[in-house]
């Protein structure tokens, strides 16, 4: 029997954004389902890159179509606040952050 897959969602693809993309992919138990980012060009790359079709400008786009299992927020530290709480209020379990 096949183990369930954690549902990941990265929020913000930046470097650190994109570091996480990689660890998480590598786990056998994850799987990235989404991926929100606000630079348009950036978003694509990196779904392309990570076989990822669900692809939002922001947190909130994304949370109304898709509640990961897990939340990697990696943006700018000001918008940390605001993204932990959205996915919380949308019932994400796990958040995961790089705050420095």
């Amino acid at each position: 029997m096949a183990e369930k897959k954690h549902r990941v969602a990265i929020i913000g693809c930046g470097r650190m954004g994109q570091g996480y993309a990689d660890a998480y992919a590598t786990y056998p138990d994850t799987e990235i389902v989404a991926i929100a980012e606000y630079n348009p060009e950036r978003r694509k790359a990196v779904g392309e890159r990570y076989g990822v079709t669900a692809l939002y400008p922001d947190v909130e786009a994304l949370l109304k179509d898709v509640v990961p299992d897990i939340a990697a927020v990696v943006t700018p530290v000001k918008y940390f606040k605001e993204a932990v709480l959205a996915c919380a209020e949308a019932g994400v379990k796990g958040v995961s952050t790089d705050k420095p």
